[in-house]
């Protein structure tokens, strides 16, 4: 199947020559040297309660359930399991994250798009938290990073109409963290699904090819290890019961009742009301799961949790909207703010002791530069309502997508679309006050600034 090497349009070529490879090539040696030195300071990575949860599937796979995607726990077993070392796993995504970075960054350079891949080098692809959340064995950061080359190589190759070698590989490469590592990353099966129909016979096979053998891999998975997540509308709807339920001073007459007696009454078959209440918390659901002493709600029997999802919908959704649209806003601006908790770099010391491996923590041992390193990412913390920001990304996703609708550009349709659909499910089905999950939209800043300059029209320099 012979592929094209260069574009169609006029835009530089897919790495014909050495020097399309150098921008690569640098960006490649700077992005792997940091993340290498960082790895080291930091051995054996950051680990946190998810990381725990999927490592003990993996030593155990009939006693633990993370509730992680199949996906995200054949990764992790692939790479851990041989030497039970959690450092490999967290290499192997490292490098990826590097590759992926440096071909858009190299493409941008290529454009003449010389100050703004500087930019991106610094603020994205180096920024302090970037480098913690691409080598913590969560899998937010590379279904983030793949997000974002996963776009850029699906504008690419819908602008030139035809598929690149180059682009192949990164497909390839990218799609399986982007579609399968986190559940809502399956809408991005559709745009590679409609880019193969803009493209020539050869790369229509190629990505028919790409799709067909990675899907099939899954399902082969998911039927070799049933892995069953906590599903998007119960928690939802329990955790927004709850705070419907949550008393009121005023207690207008008008709002009676608040939630339907038979759902106070199902949750009561369970644990006193006050439970719930007191293990209420406006930013995250967890309490109600997790908490010892809480109402543990996924214990509710199958037919008991349904009852609860269509009592949400029928009535106390519509009864309580104010309330309902008062949690959205609250939960996502904890998110967009960096307001949540993750674990700090330390903390794996604690997860190391829980588990049977063969992992050093801090093998290096070389303080003085942890010391460094921490006042770095403290200084990042410190300000990250604007170094964290994914406002950015989202301002960017908008622009493309308004943009790709006035002029009918399917490349920048195809590239904008799904990150529109993810935000909106953010915003709506969140139950947690997390920053990671709004870490995919400062991620999509590197792809979509670069994007738009290129349609803006090719400068000597930006």
């Amino acid at each position: 199947m012979p592929l094209t090497g260069g574009a169609t349009d006029g835009s530089t070529s897919d790495w014909r020559s050495a020097s399309d490879w150098c921008p690569f090539v640098v960006c490649l040696a700077i992005l792997t040297t940091v993340y290498v030195l960082w790895l080291m300071v930091f051995w054996p990575g950051v680990l946190g309660e998810d990381s725990l949860g999927v490592l003990l599937e993996v030593q155990d796979p009939v006693t633990n359930r993370s509730g992680k995607p199949v996906f995200w726990y054949y990764f992790v077993k692939i790479f851990y399991e041989p030497a039970r070392r959690v450092e490999v796993p967290i290499a192997v995504l490292m490098m990826i994250c590097a590759v992926v970075f440096s071909r858009i960054l190299a493409w941008s350079w290529t454009q003449g798009f010389r100050k703004t891949t500087i930019f991106l080098l610094v603020f994205i692809a180096l920024a302090p938290h970037t480098v913690y959340f691409i080598e913590t064995l969560y899998p937010d950061g590379i279904y983030s990073v793949a997000v974002a080359g996963l776009t850029f190589e699906i504008w690419l190759t819908a602008r030139r109409r035809s598929l690149s070698r180059a682009s192949v590989a990164m497909i390839a490469l990218t799609l399986p963290f982007a579609a399968f590592a986190r559940p809502n990353g399956i809408i991005f099966l559709l745009p590679v699904a409609l880019l193969a129909l803009m493209v020539e016979k050869a790369g229509r096979r190629w990505l028919g090819a790409i799709l067909i053998v990675w899907c099939g891999l899954l399902v082969a998975a998911s039927q070799a290890h049933k892995s069953k997540g906590h599903g998007v509308l119960y928690p939802l709807a329990i955790y927004e019961t709850v705070n419907f339920l949550q008393p009121r001073p005023m207690n207008l007459w008008t709002a009676q009742p608040r939630v339907m007696p038979e759902t106070v009454e199902l949750l009561k078959k369970y644990n006193s009301l006050d439970v719930y209440l007191s293990h209420y918390d406006p930013d995250y659901w967890d309490p109600l799961q997790f908490s010892p002493k809480g109402p543990r709600v996924s214990s509710l029997t199958n037919a008991d949790s349904k009852a609860v999802v269509k009592q949400f919908f029928k009535y106390n959704l519509w009864h309580n909207m104010p309330k309902f649209l008062g949690s959205r806003v609250n939960i996502f601006f904890v998110s967009a703010f960096a307001m949540g908790g993750f674990p700090g770099p330390k903390y794996a010391e604690v997860i190391l002791r829980q588990l049977n491996t063969q992992s050093t923590y801090r093998l290096f041992q070389w303080t003085g530069a942890e010391k460094i390193a921490d006042r770095i990412f403290e200084f990042s913390f410190e300000y990250r309502w604007l170094l964290w920001t994914p406002f950015l990304g989202i301002f960017l996703v908008f622009c493309a997508f308004l943009k790709g609708a006035r002029q009918r550009d399917a490349a920048l349709l195809l590239a904008a679309t799904p990150m529109v659909v993810q935000l909106g499910a953010i915003f709506i089905f969140s139950i947690a006050g997390e920053y990671r999950y709004l870490l995919p939209f400062f991620m999509i800043a590197m792809p979509l600034l670069p994007i738009l300059l290129a349609h803006r029209g090719r400068g000597a320099a930006h």
